[in-house]
């Protein structure tokens, strides 16, 4: 397995940012975020046989957040502080096995399709997690 990349199709780099995101359907980030940094999801690959998966942290601003929640995931996104948060021992936080939640305030999150999103509060920092496994 390259480490680079995991077991995933592309290196987990900013450089095959586009190419990760194409993968699947509705890979999007927040209007105008800059991605920080893209790694591979090793822990979940570890977990799952043939599993992948890729790990984009950003920044974006407050509304484009908000507006991306809205839009992408269904949920009133003027509303993201009123939804409960997360905790690293939480037992069901499949998805996170790749994040570090040192340094993470009043996390939350959600899944849709093959991707997670967490969202640290206030809003400016997120990590879009997409992933995949052979059935």
């Amino acid at each position: 397995m390259d480490s680079s990349r995991g077991n995933g199709r592309y290196p987990a780099d900013i450089d095959h940012l586009e190419e990760i995101l194409s993968i699947g359907e509705g890979h999007e980030l927040p209007e105008g975020a800059e991605v920080i940094s893209v790694k591979p999801s090793t822990n979940f690959a570890a977990r799952y046989p043939g599993g992948w998966g890729y790990v984009i942290a950003f920044t974006a601003t407050d509304s484009a957040i908000r507006d991306y929640v809205t839009t992408y995931i269904g949920l009133r996104g003027e509303n993201v502080e009123k939804y409960g948060g997360v905790k690293r021992e939480d037992d069901w936080l499949d998805g996170l096995e790749d994040i570090d939640f040192t340094g993470i305030t009043d996390p939350w999150t959600t899944g849709f399709g093959d991707t997670v999103l967490l969202l640290e509060r206030p809003l400016g920092r997120g990590w879009l997690i997409i992933r995949g496994a052979p059935r």
